[in-house]
């Protein structure tokens, strides 16, 4: 197949400064098209299908360059002898300005590809402007983890950090659209520290008066662990504003009976985005009218679409001393119909409260239909069919799911 060729000479009437400011042109313009598919791939729409523009980025800078080169004829290739500097363009222009056409199109050849492939590699590794520009929440990052008050006789061994800027893009690993990075450090411990030390810590008031130097700041502890050994925490954000600054500490065993047990701790910055739920508005105000109570924490909440309806589920850091019959007597309480404020949620009927699952991971179920929206043989539905399910594990987490189905 042979490649179509352009008639520079034509194109431009035989005027060297036209023939110059076409080739400029149609490099150039390519350049910028390869651009847009990055600016096009940090749309929203594209934050779960992110292979879209990623694909058509890399096909149009394949074309681009395979039709650019055909087009306008491409130097050092074997056929010219690694030559043609504008030894083509002799043939219509006279020598002076078919050789400097010539090396217009060998610069310009240059610069495309580079042009071009950046872009293209941006959009494929779905580089934000933050991984390069950075923010002065990432920047300060180091300066914030410093203030953590690691007890006085952990040893640090190694300190790990993302890093924002032009020499660190083709690095980052870090998901989501967001501005977001970390900072984690190692620590020695002595050979008598146990979980149970590492939960006391985050619980210590050394977060907010240090001994020395500056406060980190209050935490308040989301969950822990002790299979994994891990607890997650945040940092308090000022009132009325959503955390930001999250705290992972693990503790673990010496790998060897000649090693030393060590703490990890881990602190992330993620820029907090109003969420965009998958739901409808009214299962979101459904499942945020639901009566919880003042001493429960919510940890996280996410909706998703079903065949036949909508879930909404939320999860809670509740009290140590919350169990299994705190969990029951709420699920049939007053408060449903009768809150303390607010718009009630509405009656439910509690189906049953049972333990369920495996041994090691065995959790307290409660689940309810909410009054009303049950279905009667004979006469229409009105509205769909909602359900409330709230479980409580082992590790003092209480998990509230609402379904609305039909």
């Amino acid at each position: 197949m042979r490649m179509p060729r352009i008639n520079l000479a034509a194109m431009s009437r035989g005027s060297g400064l036209r023939a110059a400011s076409i080739l400029i042109v149609a490099h150039l313009v390519l350049a910028c098209v390869a651009w847009g598919f990055w600016f096009f791939g940090l749309l929203p729409i594209f934050d779960d299908v992110h292979w879209i523009p990623a694909t058509l980025a890399v096909a149009f800078l394949l074309v681009s360059l395979v039709l650019t080169f055909g087009a306008f004829g491409m130097w050092g290739t074997p056929t010219t002898g690694g030559r043609d500097y504008g030894e083509a363009y002799e043939e219509s222009f006279s020598p002076r300005v078919g050789m400097g056409l010539g090396w217009l199109r060998w610069f310009l050849q240059i610069v495309l590809v580079f042009a071009m492939f950046i872009p293209t590699a941006m959009t494929v590794l779905n580089i934000r402007w933050w991984h390069l520009a950075g923010t002065d929440e990432l920047d300060a990052l180091p300066e914030r983890a410093a203030t953590i008050p690691v007890m006085a006789d952990w040893q640090r061994t190694s300190t790990e950090a993302s890093e924002t800027g032009i020499p660190e893009f083709m690095k980052t690993t870090e998901e989501g659209p967001e501005p977001s990075g970390f900072v984690e450090q190692r620590f020695e411990v002595a050979d008598s520290f146990t979980f149970e030390d590492l939960k006391e810590w985050l619980e210590g008031p050394e977060w907010t008066t240090p001994a020395t130097g500056e406060a980190f700041g209050q935490i308040e502890v989301d969950q822990c662990t002790a299979d994994s050994a891990r607890c997650d925490a945040r940092a308090v954000p000022p009132e009325g504003e959503e955390a930001e600054y999250f705290i992972r500490a693990q503790f673990r065993e010496p790998v060897s009976r000649h090693g030393d047990p060590e703490v990890v701790v881990r602190l992330k910055y993620h820029e907090y985005v109003p969420p965009d739920w998958d739901v409808s508005d009214e299962t979101v105000e459904r499942a945020y009218a639901i009566p919880v109570p003042e001493d429960w924490r919510e940890i996280e909440a996410d909706g998703t679409r079903t065949r036949n309806g909508e879930t909404f589920n939320r999860r809670f850091h509740v009290p140590g001393s919350f169990g299994p019959e705190d969990l029951e007597a709420w699920m049939k309480g007053p408060e449903w119909a009768s809150p303390d404020s607010g718009e009630p949620f509405g009656e439910i009927e509690v189906d049953d409260c049972e333990e369920k699952g495996s041994a090691s991971s065995a959790y307290y179920a409660c689940s309810a239909m909410v009054s009303g929206t049950q279905r009667v043989p004979g006469q229409p539905g009105s509205g769909p069919i909602e359900t409330v399910q709230a479980t409580l594990d082992a590790d003092h987490i209480v998990r509230v799911r609402m379904e609305r189905n039909g």
